[in-house]
């Protein structure tokens, strides 16, 4: 099993937990840790933390960021460099969450972190798209609509 932990500002990491849980089921396991209002960074890091320790028998660990640099992030990579088997992304977005998650549906490990966390950003990378209207051309050139 992989670790999963995501984090964010405001209501980030529970509304991923939610979206993810809602197409891929409630059995998926993750831990989502808002970085709220009136939230101290000594609690913020003991909570991470908490989660880490509560994935202490996983092949490893990723904790999912919303912003490199943010609170959230700065703390998770506090704790991951003393742990080997954690890696900290940024950037996180539903379908590198929810290909993560099917991973451990799936009972799929993961035996290096490192190539699970490029994995993890490819696939959060290939879920981002702009929609294109492609209107086929009809050989109508003067676009009266009549075909003739």
């Amino acid at each position: 099993m992989i670790g999963i932990i995501v984090t964010g500002h405001g209501g980030f990491a529970s509304g991923l937990e939610k979206n993810v849980k809602m197409i891929a089921g409630d059995g998926v396991e993750l831990t989502a840790i808002d970085f709220t209002e009136g939230l101290g960074l000594e609690e913020l890091k003991d909570q991470i933390k908490a989660a880490v320790d509560k994935y202490a028998d996983c092949d490893c660990t990723l904790i999912l960021c919303d912003l490199a640099g943010g609170t959230p992030y700065n703390s998770a990579v506090t704790i991951s460099v003393s742990n080997p088997k954690v890696r900290v992304i940024s950037g996180t977005n539903a379908p590198l969450l929810l290909d993560l998650a099917m991973r451990n549906v799936m009972e799929e490990g993961a035996e290096d972190v490192d190539a699970l966390a490029e994995e993890m950003m490819t696939s959060g990378r290939d879920g981002i798209n702009k929609f294109v209207l492609d209107l086929e051309d009809n050989g109508d050139e003067d676009g009266d609509g009549d075909g003739i």
